[in-house]
């Protein structure tokens, strides 16, 4: 018989030889490799028109992410250094088509939120 632990163990190392062959399966919620490179060309491609050591830093970042999570994540620092260079309106006008690119490539659970006004 094998215990709770031992079986989590074994999923997630079968899980994890699945994603590191590419092997589609087992739950595996990955975004295709191609969604993945078009998402973060166009986060580099929106920090490249502007310098600086801090804007470098977080197209390093991006560049070096390796799934589609840490992309997600890494939206705020973007729109952080784009809003301190550009305004936040137009940071957000830039980041309008890239957010529309995770959709389908995260767990339900890490998409944008509808935020609902209490009213009583």
């Amino acid at each position: 018989m094998v215990s709770g632990n031992t079986l989590l163990v074994l999923m997630l190392l079968f899980r994890s030889f699945f994603r590191f062959f590419g092997i589609p399966g087992l739950g595996s919620r990955r975004m295709g490799e191609n969604q993945l490179g078009r998402i973060r060309s166009a986060m580099l491609s929106v920090l490249q028109t502007h310098g600086g050591h801090s804007v470098q830093r977080i197209a390093q970042r991006v560049r070096f992410a390796t799934d589609v999570e840490a992309l997600w994540y890494l939206r705020q620092d973007v729109m952080v250094a784009l809003s301190a260079i550009d305004g936040e309106a137009a940071a957000r006008r830039q980041m309008k088509t890239i957010n529309s690119m995770f959709k389908g490539g995260l767990p339900g659970s890490m998409g944008p939120r509808a935020h609902q006004r209490f009213t009583h």
